[in-house]
């Protein structure tokens, strides 16, 4: 992919574009002026291929402006640090050192009357109808253990994405960083390393601790990787960034809630005045809105569930808990929450005992074919874990090994209420567990620990960097079966509503 040139200049001069560094070295003529509207302080031009185009959405993260006939967009702007485009499907997403690079900083200087401009040229591309879109939540580069990212995760990520073919992207889910800005170039190192455009989110460690104050606190993170909402087009696809952790700081780093603020709402109130209701929408957040087994709510999420409700589907895709949920919010909108790709604070394993990974889904035209989670160092078919009764007691925190139990214990880590279990035991014929199979923490204690993940706690927690680094209490992805006494083997298979079918056995031996 080529990168975006951007020029800046204020309007009584006429410059010569030179584009060598990024686009070959060619001269370009004069560029052709643009008259500024009254009150409009910053202008530009949009061209595919050379040539002017209508109706390319840019904004400022407040204005949202298309250009006219001759590409050009104006708006009055104060107080914002980027200008950005939102890239149409039809171009590609301009790169810059491996990450997409749709926005240019604005002039500190920036005042009304005083018109600046910003030009984007972009290149065009056949339109994407099949493409994937690779989700990692929570890296969290801050500690020596972190490396693990930079050894373990990104190898298997860029390993598995040369698979993938060509028209693939990432989006990481904030936590980039373990409240270090000094660490930015280092995520974006390493990242880049995956091999293809990541956009990113901004989470609660990705603010600047010692900045008490939600608008300046994550400047580290917008000098870093642009601004922390904005959207762009892929295929029949709208995707959103969204910042929706509203930043304090005044007690200590986590100070902090998760809400949409109202600034943000407006600007994807027209944002998506732009977008068809035939597309889907992806949303990419840090903290869930919602949680399908919790009463967890993000502020102001209503009012995003109904600006989505109109189009043919929405997908969002959250990170920050450390494991795996999925919640049905409507009909037509669905949230998958993502373990992390850190793990339970720098462990192999999340919480609810699922690896540490990345996730993966494949759009054709505006359906989502397919959705599935790898976990690092794992094959694709790894996506649930069986327990023998000795190891499965120990999903009660209040049992031990070795106490009387006669229950298999199944832990399907991305399972959802859409999914299918059953159970063949000793070649029987399989049949489907039922509701009651399901281990539910708000009938057992609030808690439903597992194993796996018990197993590793050392002093009350597992060995990680971090006092909250525990089996998740709210586990509500695990089920119990219970075979004859003499029992053999036991064949799990676990059906997701996109055809894939994932099976595992357990033998008594």
């Amino acid at each position: 992919m080529r990168s975006l040139t951007i020029t800046r200049q204020r309007l009584n001069f006429i410059v010569i574009l030179f584009l060598g560094a990024l686009f070959s070295g060619a001269l370009h003529a004069a560029v052709p002026s643009i008259k500024a509207r009254k009150g409009m302080n910053l202008v530009g031009r949009v061209t595919v291929d050379g040539k002017p185009r209508k109706g390319v959405v840019v904004s400022d993260g407040v204005n949202v402006v298309t250009t006219d006939s001759k590409g050009v967009y104006q708006m009055s702007t104060s107080g914002r640090q980027h200008v950005f485009v939102s890239v149409p499907a039809d171009c590609e997403v301009p790169v810059k050192d491996g990450f997409p690079y749709f926005y240019q900083e604005l002039d500190s200087a920036i005042t009304p009357g005083v018109p600046y401009r910003h030009d984007f040229e972009l290149k065009s591309t056949p339109v994407k109808h099949n493409w994937k879109l690779v989700a990692i939540a929570d890296p969290q580069i801050g500690v020596p253990d972190t490396l693990d990212y930079s050894g373990i995760v990104v190898p298997q990520i860029q390993e598995y994405v040369s698979t993938l073919g060509p028209n693939t992207y990432g989006l990481t889910l904030g936590d980039l960083i373990w409240n270090a800005p000094q660490l930015y170039p280092t995520y974006k190192n390493e990242t880049s390393r995956v091999g293809i455009p990541v956009f990113s989110v901004i989470g609660n460690h990705d603010h600047n601790e010692h900045v008490h104050n939600d608008t300046e606190s994550d400047r580290d993170f917008r000098n870093a990787v642009g601004p922390t909402y904005y959207s762009v087009n892929i295929g029949d696809c709208h995707i959103v960034a969204l910042d929706d952790v509203l930043y304090r700081g005044e007690k200590n780093r986590n100070d902090y809630s998760g809400a949409i603020t109202q600034a943000q709402l407006d600007w994807l109130k027209k944002d998506l005045e732009h977008v068809s209701k035939d597309k889907t929408i992806i949303v990419g957040l840090h903290i869930p809105t919602s949680r399908r087994n919790a009463p967890w709510k993000v502020e102001n999420h209503e009012l995003l569930y109904e600006m989505l409700r109109p189009y043919k589907s929405a997908e969002i895709l959250s990170g920050h808990t450390h494991y795996h949920f999925t919640t049905t919010i409507a009909p037509n909108i669905t949230e998958t929450t993502l373990g992390a790709a850190m793990g339970a604070f720098w462990y192999p394993l999340n919480g609810d005992g699922s690896p540490r990974g990345f996730a993966v889904l494949e759009f054709d035209g505006a359906t989502l074919k397919d959705k599935y989670y790898i976990g690092a160092g794992m094959p694709r078919s790894y996506q649930m874990k069986l327990y023998k009764p000795d190891e499965a007691v120990l999903w009660d925190p209040a049992k031990n090994t070795g106490d009387p139990y006669e229950d298999i214990l199944i832990n399907i880590f991305c399972w959802h209420t859409d999914w299918t279990v059953e159970v063949s035991e000793d070649g029987a014929p399989f049949t489907t567990l039922g509701a009651d199979a399901r281990l539910l923490p708000g009938e057992n204690g609030g808690k439903c620990w597992d194993p796996a993940v018990r197993q590793c706690m050392v002093n009350g927690r597992i060995p990680a960097n971090h006092g909250g680094s525990k089996p998740t209490d709210i586990n509500d992805h695990m089920f119990l079966y219970r075979p004859a006494a003499n029992w053999k083997k036991v064949t799990v298979k676990a059906s997701d509503p996109y055809g894939n079918v994932y099976t595992e056995i357990l033998e008594n031996n």
